[in-house]
């Protein structure tokens, strides 16, 4: 697989083990813990191959090794990624189960800050994608081996009909392997359980790629020319790199898989693949073989500051200067999206602030002399503010009721723009993850802290998101800046206290949250500021 292969979340945790038909006894290391050894962990993959090495060889940019066994296609971790993790001893009693490993980029860590210990004389078995719930009576105590442990798991395994996004993909790749002490450290070999059709097309790609730098290749955003060569499917095939003509997709071991769609110019092809084994890919080739000299590609890597248009491209803001031709701007990049991230609304790259304010507090918050609780989520401390995640589901609960007004142009649930969410007030952990990805800064707090502070904010970054909005065209009330109307403060789709009487407002220049009274409209003075996931 291409280096931008496929990374997945990792949490690691304890995983509490579920009662099943049959019982599973834990061993009682803490009580013996001679003979245990702390390790970190690295995972490897063995790829895919192709032993016959019955087609023509692909690119070296996608990942296709050659060696003593033939070419092989081999995943590359990241950030992110997870795996779960059993341990069994020689007598049959069970440590780890489903142990859930995280990798950030250099190490295999457990989220909860757990040392992984080697236990002599016990047996290690991993597997990936990682499944919080994953289901103890499909797995076999008995047995010492990876293949043996994981095979009713693996018999039962499907692979997604839909497999065109890097997550999709991910979610139908299970892969399976033992673990052992190599050079010191505890490695995972980990092998493909299910067969690859690998295709490679004639495409000509004519443009620009736009690149995200915690996503694979796989999720970048393009804006072709109309001489491009394109080909198209009927099924939902991967493509892990926006600037290569390769695709991709699972199956099950020993069933045959049609696979047709059409070429540029609108000719129909189509084929058969049968019988492509566990852990081997099989080539085929539409009109020839990619060749990247055909292709002209422009990279441009998003970060945030950046601001995107309503056809879905992106431009620098410029550093001084008139700048001309963003009226049709959506708004400033804030946010970039990891892998799995779940700040997003469910879409991939990240979050924008919309160009302009709406609305002033009389006409958001309805003004009242009685206490009431709204649907919005009472967050009352750094470690809820960062779990409140989706201001799209805050926003929607309390536009069902009186108590959140909305502009007729841009309601909650109205989407602008068919690659966007709809727009919503952001959640405060939608406004804690921008900040900090703008700033390069971080949260210093303790989760048990009634407000966040910041560390490591960059100084000159209220300057340059300032210089941002002005870039998008916005002038007079509407315009962001930190001298602004309420000095940039914009409300939050939460409440800042248990019984729901106060409402929380985000300073965005300063950057600070502050609560104020919803009752009273000087207590809580800002205005709103939309936001949509991209």
């Amino acid at each position: 697989m291409e280096k931008s292969k496929i990374f997945l979340s990792l949490s690691l945790a304890m995983f509490a083990f579920l009662s099943n038909s049959c019982t599973q006894d834990e061993a009682n290391i803490g009580e013996n813990p001679e003979g245990r050894k702390a390790m970190t962990v690295k995972v490897v993959d063995g790829g895919y191959e192709n032993k016959d090495n019955n087609t023509t060889r692909a690119s070296e940019s996608n990942e296709e090794e050659s060696g003593s066994d033939g070419t092989a296609m081999k995943t590359q971790f990241i950030a992110g990624d997870k795996i779960g993790v059993f341990s069994i001893s020689s007598g049959g009693a069970s440590h780890y189960q489903n142990l859930e490993l995280v990798y950030d980029g250099t190490n295999w860590k457990n989220p909860d800050g757990e040392t992984f210990y080697y236990f002599s004389g016990m047996s290690y078995f991993a597997y990936y994608p990682y499944n919080k719930d994953f289901n103890m009576e499909k797995v076999d105590w008995s047995k010492r081996t990876a293949a043996e442990f994981f095979a009713e798991y693996v018999n039962e395994w499907r692979p997604q009909d839909d497999q065109s996004t890097t997550m999709k993909y991910i979610a139908s790749d299970l892969m399976i392997g033992d673990g052992s002490v190599i050079d010191n450290t505890f490695t995972f070999t980990l092998g493909h359980t299910m067969g690859l059709i690998f295709i490679s097309t004639a495409e000509e790609i004519k443009g620009t790629v736009y690149l995200f730098p915690k996503l694979t290749e796989g999720d970048a955003m393009e804006k072709l020319s109309s001489d491009s060569k394109i080909y198209s499917f009927e099924q939902k095939v991967y493509k892990p790199s926006r600037k290569q003509g390769y695709y991709r997709y699972l199956v099950k071991p020993g069933q045959a898989k049609f696979i047709s769609g059409k070429n540029p110019d609108g000719r129909v092809f189509s084929f058969t693949c049968n019988n492509v084994s566990a852990g081997r890919y099989k080539k085929f080739v539409i009109d020839g073989e990619y060749n990247p000299a055909n292709s002209e590609i422009e990279d441009f890597t998003v970060v945030p500051g950046d601001i995107i248009f309503s056809d879905m491209h992106f431009e620098h803001t410029p550093a001084s200067g008139n700048v001309t031709g963003y009226s049709n701007s959506i708004g400033v990049v804030m946010y970039l999206a990891e892998l799995h991230d779940e700040y997003t609304e469910g879409y991939t790259h990240g979050l924008v602030l919309r160009k302009q304010t709406v609305e002033s507090s009389f006409t958001f918050w309805e003004s009242s002399s009685k206490s009431y609780d709204s649907p919005a989520p009472n967050v009352v401390n750094v470690g809820q503010m960062m779990e409140d995640k989706s201001g799209l589901t805050n926003s929607l609960a309390i536009n069902s009721t009186y108590y959140l007004k909305f502009t007729k142009a841009q309601s909650v649930g109205t989407k602008a723009y068919d690659q966007c969410s709809e727009w919503f007030i952001p959640s405060t952990g939608q406004w804690l993850k921008m900040i900090c990805d703008y700033t390069g800064g971080h949260v210093s707090s303790a989760l048990t802290a009634t407000r966040p502070t910041f560390a490591n904010v960059r100084s000159t970054y209220s300057k340059e998101l300032g210089r941002s909005f002005e870039a998008t065209g916005v002038t007079g009330d509407y315009k962001v800046t930190a001298s602004g109307w309420s000095s940039g403060a914009f409300f939050v789709s939460s409440e800042s206290t248990a019984d729901g009487a106060g409402v929380w407002v985000f300073n965005l220049f300063t950057p600070s949250f502050s609560s104020g009274n919803k009752y009273n409209i000087n207590g809580a003075s800002a205005k709103t500021l939309y936001a949509c996931g991209f």
